[in-house]
């Protein structure tokens, strides 16, 4: 190695050296980092956008190297940066450029789990802020907004439920999810989405009915495959959906409301059958009852017809969660009631139960 530097021309050999001592010194020690962020959260408590700007470019580049980004990580960068990003949040138009860059910065340490991360990007301006930028930001902009405001609704409900009091948050995110900047943006909106539903309150919910939520989720859960974390997300929404009038109405009128939830029952995992069966439940209790042509129709008679009994005896049988169990035993005996009438059940599908129900 010696023997090929000492053969560079000169210029080169310089140039070698000053890239290789370059290099090296791109690596931050814990002193480095430290000062590095004392002098960036002097800038933002001064509130100093030209020179915070600044530092969060360099910021973004130092974080190119994983050992930096853990350096910074360690010394309390993910803090530094919410607060930063709070001060400047409601600054209006003068504050943008450097709220996006903050924002971009932030993004690359997640997940986090601080609380006191939390406590300043969860924070009324702070809110206010990542809605604006995931209603007029650039893609970028959108879609780290985005990533922010889904590790948001996530970590907390009680801060799921103040994001969905921000104006305009739930028209950009159906907005996303129609019109999606990128698969992962898709991805991440439905998560936000979904989490936003099960956290938040009953008005969020009718709202989220209201632009068409309930047929999304149905068109979702068909086309999900394995993914089980976004397919229990999804069922654990359509869940709370069915918790009020409007919900229901709108998956009584989805013709694949209730083999979706049937098929669903079982393949997923502990928690998606308990959605499921928790939904069917909901939907079959509250059903009115109806005729077309001298028979009987609705979600009752759809769910006996496509075998939901015997997928409910299965069920009892089987190590499932208590809160599946419960509805699942609740839906078994309000079924048989309509199932025996109809021909729908036989005397013989209750031979050699191990449980009673």
């Amino acid at each position: 190695m010696h023997t090929a530097i000492d053969n560079f021309p000169g210029d080169s050999r310089r140039t070698y050296a000053v890239e290789s001592t370059s290099r090296r010194h791109n690596h931050l020690n814990s002193a480095d980092a430290a000062s590095f962020l004392s002098q960036f959260a002097s800038a933002s408590r001064s509130g100093d956008c030209a020179r915070c700007l600044e530092s969060t470019s360099r910021l973004s580049a130092i974080l190119m190297d994983n050992r930096n980004r853990s350096r910074l990580a360690s010394a309390g960068a993910a803090c530094v940066l919410a607060t930063a990003f709070r001060s400047f949040a409601g600054g209006g138009s003068s504050t943008e450029p450097v709220l996006k860059a903050i924002l971009s910065a932030l993004v690359l340490f997640f997940p986090i789990y601080d609380e006191e991360v939390f406590l300043d990007i969860g924070s009324p301006e702070s809110l206010d802020s990542i809605v604006s930028i995931l209603k007029y930001g650039d893609s970028l902009g959108k879609l780290n907004a985005l990533l922010l405001l889904k590790e948001i609704v996530c970590f907390d409900s009680e801060l799921a439920r103040a994001a969905a009091r921000i104006d305009g948050l739930i028209e950009a995110l159906m907005s996303l999810i129609r019109a999606p900047i990128s698969p992962r943006d898709s991805k991440t909106s439905l998560l936000a989405t979904f989490h936003l539903v099960v956290s938040a309150d009953e008005w969020v919910a009718k709202s989220f009915v209201k632009m068409g939520l309930v047929d999304l989720i149905i068109e979702f859960i068909v086309d999900s495959k394995s993914e089980r974390k976004m397919s229990e997300a999804a069922l654990a929404a359509f869940d709370r959906l069915c918790g009020c009038a409007e919900g229901r109405e709108k998956a009584y009128e989805n013709a694949l409301t209730v083999p979706v939830l049937v098929v669903r029952m079982f393949g997923i995992s502990d928690l998606a059958t308990e959605f499921a069966v928790s939904s069917l439940w909901k939907l079959c209790k509250n059903w009115k009852g109806g005729e077309e042509n001298g028979e009987m129709v609705g979600c009752v008679i759809e769910a006996l017809q496509d075998g939901v009994f015997l997928k409910l005896l299965m069920l009892l049988q089987v190590e499932c969660s208590q809160g599946a169990r419960e509805s699942a035993t609740k839906l078994l005996k309000f079924l048989k009631n309509y199932g025996t009438g109809l021909e729908c059940i036989d005397t013989m599908d209750f031979r050699g139960l191990r449980r009673p129900f």
